[in-house]
């Protein structure tokens, strides 16, 4: 009797992971979206919990949305749109066009969601500050130019903002000890790009990104392991932190 329940229990757990409809997710950005394989880290931890995603990219280094609108530096954004039917898409633009040009962000993202059926939930990707772009003073616990504008230029009212800049600033007031940013202090490190992918893990999931893993692997054509992403466990737990205080409005 408890034999044929298991079985049953078993079969019903795998039906419901099978049955759940595969969704397919796209990014479209540039070198924020792509360093450190943070679509990639986004997939595993949607693996990690039993999430039925494909998540796809369509980037190239410093790309603006309207180079992705034109198709320059051999990108294919509009015609994968077209021809494919994505549950989610996340759009961001040059770092530098939400400050110094964000008539140019709305206008080609007003272009691309003009391509997306209204069933296909979009996101836009709020980046961070960098030193070459910031004021040294600033209160890291404001809002920063970048989400301002954002919101001014009402971006916000038919995308939901992935607030990646605004976790960053937090984990900086907090932890200053550890480094988000590479060498060229403007790309994010693996610790930045694991906080951006906690960010938007908990806002496409609705999932806390706690107790994920913090070292994600995986193999390559030839059956060769690749490393994703590597963190220290201490550290990821403490963008894990950051991340639900941003996503899910915690006040600690």
């Amino acid at each position: 009797m408890l034999r044929n329940f298991i079985y049953l229990f078993v079969f019903f757990c795998t039906t419901l992971l099978f049955s759940q409809e595969k969704e397919e997710i796209l990014f479209v950005g540039n070198s924020f979206t792509f360093y450190w394989n943070l679509p990639s880290v986004v997939q595993k931890m949607s693996d990690e919990r039993n999430l039925n995603w494909n998540v796809t990219q369509s980037t190239a280094g410093g790309a603006t949305l309207k180079q992705h609108w034109f198709g320059e530096k051999n990108l294919e954004t509009k015609k994968l749109i077209k021809e494919n039917s994505y549950s989610k898409i996340i759009f961001q633009d040059h770092s530098m066009n939400p400050i110094i040009a964000i008539d140019s962000t709305k206008k080609y993202y007003t272009q691309f969601k003009g391509l997306i059926p209204s069933s296909t939930k979009t996101y836009f990707y709020s980046t961070w500050m960098y030193p070459k772009m910031d004021d040294p003073n600033r209160d890291l616990l404001k809002k920063n130019i970048i989400e301002n504008n954002l919101i001014n230029s009402e971006i916000n009212k038919s995308s939901v903002l992935l607030l990646v800049g605004k976790a960053f600033d937090r984990f900086r007031s907090k932890y200053p000890e550890h480094k988000l940013l590479g060498d060229d202090i403007k790309h994010q490190s693996a610790n930045g790009t694991y906080l951006a992918a906690c960010v938007i893990f908990s806002t496409l999931s609705n999932q806390s990104s706690k107790g994920l893993k913090y070292r994600y692997f995986g193999e390559d054509s030839n059956g060769k392991k690749i490393y994703y992403i590597l963190t220290n466990g201490g550290v990821a737990e403490k963008c894990q932190e950051v991340a639900d205080s941003i996503v899910f409005n915690i006040k600690k």
